[in-house]
């Protein structure tokens, strides 16, 4: 084992035992306090990582019912009966099926021919084809089947150092655009579809076509301003357009489509036009018309997918990731982690602007996102306090559960995610490269949440 692994399980089990001495206060428990060291525990784990990912995450189960956290087993499985975790187990046979065609890399040399072959234009075709991937389909899926693209193209490149450090703003870029691409619609993020289950339950539905309003004008925005950050910081090198052509005939991308890619193409396009279509008929859920297309691709005598690939393609590290961190964030609700939590950070009464109001929640967010560097525990362990929070304060519950949202998905301060975990293993960046431009981003997309969220609700109908 590593130093930081030895270092890690021994924190960690440090915070195990701490927790028995921490007094109980006015407004958290016993309870509480062993949630909420449970919780911490697991991520010191997650990001020393003394045994893989998925099974500190399978540890956290037990761990909340030894500990108290939870009352039973069925409790501490409670986020694994969400139908959000059926939906990442979908999307990424959808994910598999698209990569298998030659699809992903047709849209990726169609939009190098519209922006040109210079080295920074590319990165900024891969970005957005990325992007526009990642708004239907699992970002941690995207960014899997792009990282081989990226390393192919990096092999053009015949000097070390010129590689590595073009390496670096492709390998942070594509995440980066991963993440950002998966605000665009509800099906781009299992987080989108966390959200809109919250606002469901404060009886503020969001509707497909009404996310999509919202999160793809935020996303282009935030897209463009992030490429010229990477491109500014990391200055990818020039290699000419000639090897350009070259690499793009490297692809051997057939001229014609294929039936199995025009039937691919078909699918994804009706699931679309579904998720659609949902915004008037709500029968037409997200998971359930997934779920459908999905299984569309393993037809007899079509079989873009068989079972023994698709097992295979599943990243079961984020699979339970996504479920144990559900469970936690229920627990930090029911034992009223989440309300103290809340109550330190806000007050009752608030008399800011509403665009002022929606940047401090930005700002909360990002922050808290650095010791809890993990999506889904942040919006389970915060949904239900904004909720109540909104009532307070008077205003609507998507305000604040719309940027919780945006923003807790932008986890890349440091490739401490699943999402930069794939790209950061590949060894072209340390870990402090990504801040240098990941701090601007966030700021950016900080500001396009706080000017646009007010304005496009207002326009919606919701405030």
């Amino acid at each position: 084992m590593k130093r930081t692994q030895i270092a890690g399980a021994i924190l960690a089990c440090a915070v195990l035992v701490g927790m028995f001495f921490v007094p109980e206060s006015i407004g958290l428990g016993k309870e509480g306090i062993h949630t909420l060291g449970v919780l911490i525990a697991i991520i010191i784990a997650l990001v020393t990582e003394p045994l893989p990912l998925g099974i500190i995450c399978m540890l956290g189960v037990p761990l909340m019912v030894v500990f108290g956290a939870v009352p039973n087993i069925a409790q501490a499985l409670s986020g694994y009966t969400n139908h959000i975790l059926f939906f990442v187990l979908v999307s990424f046979g959808i994910s598999e099926a698209i990569a298998k065609v030659p699809l992903s890399k047709r849209l990726l040399v169609l939009l190098i021919k519209i922006f040109g072959t210079k080295t920074k234009n590319i990165l900024l075709a891969l970005m957005l084809c990325a992007a526009v991937l990642s708004s239907i389909m699992s970002n941690v899926a995207t960014t899997a089947v792009f990282v081989s693209v990226v390393l192919s193209f990096l092999n053009v490149y015949e000097d070390t150092e010129t590689r590595r450090r073009s390496g670096k703003a492709f390998m942070i870029g594509l995440p980066v655009a991963s993440m950002i691409g998966g605000m665009m619609t509800p099906a781009g993020s299992p987080l989108n579809m966390l959200g809109m289950d919250f606002l469901v339950d404060a009886g503020a539905r969001i509707s497909f076509v009404q996310w999509m309003c919202i999160g793809i004008p935020i996303a282009l925005v935030s897209l463009f301003a992030a490429w010229q950050f990477i491109s500014f910081v990391f200055r990818p090198a020039e290699i000419g357009a000639d090897k350009v052509k070259a690499y793009i005939s490297s692809l051997n991308i057939p001229p014609k489509y294929d039936f199995h890619e025009k039937y691919v193409s078909v699918v994804v396009l009706c699931m679309f036009a579904m998720w659609v279509l949902s915004s008037w008929f709500p029968a037409l859920n997200i998971t359930v018309v997934g779920t459908i297309g999905f299984a569309f691709l393993f037809l007899p005598g079509i079989e873009v997918l068989n079972w023994k690939d698709y097992t295979r393609s599943v990243s079961w590290s984020s699979f339970f990731l996504i479920g144990t961190m559900m469970s936690l964030g229920n627990a930090l609700t029911a034992n009223g982690v989440s309300e103290w939590l809340v109550g330190i950070l806000f007050t009752n009464q608030i008399s800011l602007p509403l665009f002022l109001i929606v940047a401090l929640i930005c700002l909360i967010v990002f922050v808290l996102l650095i010791p809890i560097p993990i999506g889904p525990a942040l919006i389970s362990m915060l949904g239900g306090p904004f909720l109540s929070l909104a009532t307070a304060w008077g205003i609507s519950p998507t305000l604040l559960i719309m940027p919780l949202v945006i923003c807790a998905s932008c986890c890349f301060l440091l490739p401490l995610d699943t999402v930069p975990l794939l790209t950061y293993a590949t060894g072209y960046y340390k870990m402090s490269d990504m801040p240098k431009v990941s701090i601007a981003i966030q700021i950016v997309i900080a500001i396009c949440v706080s000017v646009w969220v007010p304005i496009a609700l207002g326009f919606l109908g919701f405030i």
